[in-house]
């Protein structure tokens, strides 16, 4: 079953380069029903190939990447093994962080992206975050409702 949640995006600058933000619309009044669920931050940094001087990718390589990004956020759209809590484009990569379930295999997800995609550089993490601290550090700095 897939959620279907509406997707926000927004744009700032951080130290002096532009910032670009993709969520599902996850209401901060959701945080406490949702973390209990999945007490795992799952990052995946994609470190892109082809940039602007400003760090963003330029379009048409962007636009390529529609089928990669699709293999790393669809598998949550339905909220079973996780959430997706924020995909961050900044000074050269994509990094999506992605709440799991605990009995995720991150290991196994990540490497399926990296056999489908060889071309693209990966790296990844997992690190428990209970409290959702990276989620609400990101809603109060900009403004998530």
């Amino acid at each position: 079953m897939t959620l279907n949640r509406l997707w926000l995006t927004a744009n700032a600058e951080y130290e002096g380069f532009p910032i670009y933000f993709r969520r599902p619309d996850v209401k901060v009044a959701e945080f406490a029903t949702l973390q209990s669920r999945y007490p795992r931050l799952l990052t995946v940094t994609h470190v892109l190939k082809h940039v602007k001087e400003n760090g963003l990718p330029r379009s048409d390589y962007n636009a390529s990447l529609e089928s990669f990004d699709e293999s790393l956020t669809s598998p949550f759209c339905d909220e079973v093994n996780g959430v997706i809590a924020l995909i961050e484009t900044f000074a050269g990569k994509r990094t999506y962080y992605i709440y799991i379930d605990p009995l995720f295999d991150a290991d196994a997800f990540v490497r399926q992206a990296q056999d489908r995609f060889p071309g693209e550089c990966l790296s990844y993490s997992v690190d428990e975050d209970r409290a959702w601290r990276l989620f609400r550090g990101y809603a109060a700095d900009f403004n998530f409702s």
